[in-house]
């Protein structure tokens, strides 16, 4: 296994607004990598995603010299930065696509003259906004992601060809500050999506492999069930499971220390819960709902930091349970009728010791703004450093 577990949180350039959460709020001492998102695919080439906050925005503890890049791009790449100096060893990657963003990847990665376009746009961002690398977030070649993006049969072939060609074109660039230009991907944990990808050939080009090991369950389900646990519950019909995904990943030719584990620092919420259809010890899950409450930003999905401060508070009608086969806690309130899935600092420490047992990559975080005063990336860094 390589040196260090990598420690991978997103950074959302939203959250500067009505989350209130800056820069100078990522606990960047206790990371190795910040993944920011996103940056936007239009006409072939990457793009601010929201320039105001990416690099217009001043933050006031910040003094900016004549050339300076402000905003958050400045707060997490400007050597001088008050952010920066925390953690000099800090890798910033700019993620580009994500689930609202992934509508031009089909189209340009079919074509070698339009991934070219693609690519040395991406090498002359990294340059001028001095990121360490590029996280590729298509959502998703062949299949899945939002219904009106564009799916080819060829988008698997396409997206190892744009990989390997991205490469050669980074390692053709003068080095950055760490050496290399390193290239990362968020890939999907349902079989249904990843099948598709030549995992090996996938696995040979990039650093790493940030499978986002949530949403297994939610809105859409037949039943209430377990957004992100690690290993299958009898009550559990998502039919997904972080552990059969990492198995998956490596018989088809990933290497362990490649594969970095995702973990959403938010639960999933599910209303109308019929618990008298509860078939094991855990009230309410495997049970049949219709709708999601409201949460905390948008419907059926909770911020930790908001279930710790609500529901999990001893006075609140939600109950916690745990299901141990899945090592997945949930909240139940019997009296709303509402079953919620989510990590909890018990079912964090079974993923970060998952992780040291079968020396994969490390943890990464989705996303940062959402723990309750660092609770959960501390229960991380407990195991991983």
């Amino acid at each position: 296994m390589q040196h260090r577990p990598r420690k991978v949180a997103y950074y959302p350039a939203w959250a500067i607004y009505d989350r209130k959460f800056a820069p100078a709020d990522v606990p960047v001492e206790r990371l190795t990598h910040i993944n920011y998102g996103f940056a936007n695919l239009v006409n072939n080439t990457i793009t601010l995603g929201d320039s105001w906050a990416d690099v217009e925005k001043p933050w006031p503890d910040t003094q900016y010299e004549s050339g300076d890049t402000k905003g958050s791009f400045g707060e997490f790449n400007n050597p001088s930065s008050p952010v920066r100096r925390r953690n000099p060893q800090l890798r910033s990657m700019i993620s580009v696509g994500g689930w609202t963003w992934s509508a031009g990847f089909s189209a340009m990665a079919a074509s070698y003259e339009l991934r070219m376009e693609f690519i040395r746009s991406v090498g002359a961002f990294l340059q001028k906004h001095r990121f360490d690398g590029v996280d590729i977030d298509w959502e998703h070649p062949v299949e899945g992601g939002m219904d009106s993006n564009p799916h080819s049969p060829h988008d698997a072939t396409n997206y190892a060809h744009l990989l390997y060609d991205l490469r050669a074109h980074l390692d053709s660039l003068p080095p950055p500050r760490f050496g290399r230009y390193e290239i990362t991907i968020a890939t999907s944990a349902a079989r249904s999506v990843y099948r598709h990808l030549d995992l090996r050939a996938i696995a040979h080009v990039v650093d790493a492999i940030n499978i986002m090991a949530y949403d297994y369950a939610g809105a859409w389900s037949p039943a209430t069930a377990h957004q992100q646990n690690l290993f299958t519950s009898p009550v559990s019909s998502s039919g997904i499971a972080g552990d059969d995904t990492v198995s998956d990943y490596i018989r088809a030719g990933v290497p362990p220390e490649k594969i970095v584990l995702g973990v959403g620092f938010y639960g999933r919420g599910f209303a109308n819960v019929k618990h008298e259809q509860s078939r094991g010890n855990v009230p309410g899950l495997g049970c049949p709902f219709s709708g999601v409450p409201k949460g905390t930003w948008e419907d059926g999905v909770f911020d930790y930091k908001a279930l710790r401060t609500n529901q999990m508070q001893a006075n609140s009608s939600y109950t916690p349970y745990w299901d141990d086969n899945a090592k997945a806690p949930v909240l139940y309130s019997e009296k709303e009728r509402i079953l919620i899935s989510f990590d909890d600092p018990v079912s964090v420490s079974w993923k970060a010791d998952y992780v040291l047992r079968r020396r994969l990559g490390g943890l990464m975080i989705w996303e940062i703004s959402q723990d309750y005063n660092n609770e959960l990336l501390a229960k991380m860094c407990e195991y991983l450093g």
